[in-house]
């Protein structure tokens, strides 16, 4: 339980620090920055959540958990936010930039949170 109290607060402090610095760079984004990093800060921990729990029931299996847990958030991305692939959707190259780098950058943290707890057993 010690884990995922402080995954869930690290987690946090990450999605509100990287909003309110990407709400301070960008002005007045197509897709809304709430919106955006709610899902990407539930998706993170979700996902650490579940790799930790996998890991716990059957370790060697790990990489296959989180390739699917990625395959799945991925997946999710997609349906929360039709705006990324549809053709006429009006989104410049910018904005979509402006939600596809912080995915990749909570998809670090991901990596990074994993790693850390591997490590410490």
């Amino acid at each position: 339980m010690k884990f995922y109290l402080k995954t869930f607060l690290i987690v946090a402090f990450l999605t509100v620090a990287a909003y309110f610095l990407h709400s301070w760079w960008i002005v007045d984004p197509a897709i809304p920055l709430a919106r955006t990093y709610n899902f990407l800060g539930t998706a993170t921990f979700v996902t650490v959540s579940a790799l930790r729990f996998v890991h716990f029931y059957v370790p060697e299996k790990l990489g296959y958990a989180f390739m699917a847990a990625i395959f799945v958030k991925c997946g999710l991305a997609i349906v929360c936010f039709p705006e990324l692939i549809v053709k006429n959707s009006g989104l410049n190259l910018m904005e979509v930039l402006g939600f596809l780098v912080p995915y990749f950058i909570f998809l670090f943290i991901e990596v990074v949170i994993v790693i850390k707890w591997l490590n410490d057993n």
